[in-house]
């Protein structure tokens, strides 16, 4: 996410990004300009960073500055975005994600896989976020601008539920939910094999897997430690070659499932990191991904799918369920 310079409002995530101001912080401190706008300016290359400054299109406390220009803590870089003179299209202003509910308060989607909730890295339009501001932002007349606000994230890959905050207390108070782990969450997931228990419980550290080339892998621990992680299960249905399960996740770890998943032999279907063949993920960074890749995967995405939440509504003052079905390139693998 871009940073928020402090007193400025919400940024309207429908519209293109014209402007933006940088306060340099501690871990920018001492950054050459060009190196500091690198780390804030993901979507942009080095060269492209360096046209901007050496086009006049960025400023060092009012003025000016060279590439080389060493930033300190407190100053504050504008950098004007010039408009793309290519037509780029937002992939997220056509994309068809169902209300599953909606109120003055909140609204739920069910998330399509391979759209991303929330910009980040390179993608800085076409996401869930960027389409319900498209929605509801109406910053001309402040009286009827709402401002959405996730209450949680799910991976691109991932489908389901997807809860959005339309109210600023009701966001607050529900994402303290999510922080303090009272909202129940269950998954639905279609795994290789079938796990030698019909119902289990997954009780294993996560620690970054040193052995890997992906430097965000991540693996169980074999001696304790790492971050505790628990993951619940039951299988639903199975067949030959796949089963679908109810996933409960105890703990909220990055990557939780898939490695939980896989430790017990039994990864998620179409899951590039954790499938056992972590080449096809590295071929998908570099775009070199083969039919051969996908015979593979069976699915071009993870079979993982964010079934439901209950949490409590703080202004209807009840618990509130959501749940979204099973979508239908999963349950083709495990027909009923």
């Amino acid at each position: 996410m871009l940073p928020k310079y402090p007193g400025s409002g919400p940024r309207d995530l429908s519209k293109p990004l014209e402007e933006l101001k940088i306060l340099v912080d501690a871990r920018l401190d001492g950054h050459r300009v060009d190196l500091a706008l690198a780390a804030v300016l993901t979507w942009r290359s080095r060269a492209s960073i360096h046209r901007l400054i050496d086009g006049g299109y960025v400023m060092l406390e009012g003025r000016k500055p060279a590439a080389s220009r060493r930033v300190r803590t407190g100053e504050t870089i504008v950098v004007e975005i010039p408009p793309n003179p290519t037509a780029n299209p937002d992939p997220g202003a056509n994309v068809d994600f169902p209300i599953v509910y909606e109120d003055q308060w909140m609204i739920a989607v069910d998330k399509p896989p391979g759209l991303a909730v929330h910009p980040s890295g390179r993608r800085l339009d076409g996401t869930l976020i960027s389409a319900l501001h498209r929605r509801y932002r109406n910053p001309a007349e402040p009286a009827h601008d709402v401002v959405p606000r996730l209450l949680h994230r799910i991976d691109v890959e991932t489908s389901g539920i997807v809860a959005v905050g339309l109210d600023e207390q009701f966001h607050h108070l529900v994402a303290r939910q999510f922080e303090d782990r009272l909202v129940q969450k269950t998954y639905l997931a279609v795994v290789h094999g079938r796990p030698r228990e019909a119902e289990g419980l997954v009780d294993l550290a996560i620690v970054p897997d040193k052995a890997s080339a992906v430097r965000l892998k991540l693996t169980t621990s074999k001696d304790g430690s790492g971050l505790p992680a628990v993951t619940g299960y039951q299988v639903l249905r199975s067949n030959a070659d796949y089963s679908l399960l109810l996933v409960l996740p105890k703990t909220g770890r990055t990557h939780q499932i898939r490695v939980h998943m896989a430790a017990i032999g039994c990864p998620l279907v179409g899951d590039k990191l954790y499938g056992g063949n972590e080449q096809i993920f590295l071929h998908q960074l570099a775009g070199t991904l083969a039919e051969e890749h996908r015979e593979e995967l069976v699915l071009d995405r993870h079979a993982l799918h964010s079934h439901s939440l209950t949490f409590f509504h703080p202004k209807l003052g009840r618990d509130l369920r959501l749940e979204a079905p099973l979508p239908a390139d999963m349950a083709q693998l495990v027909p009923e």
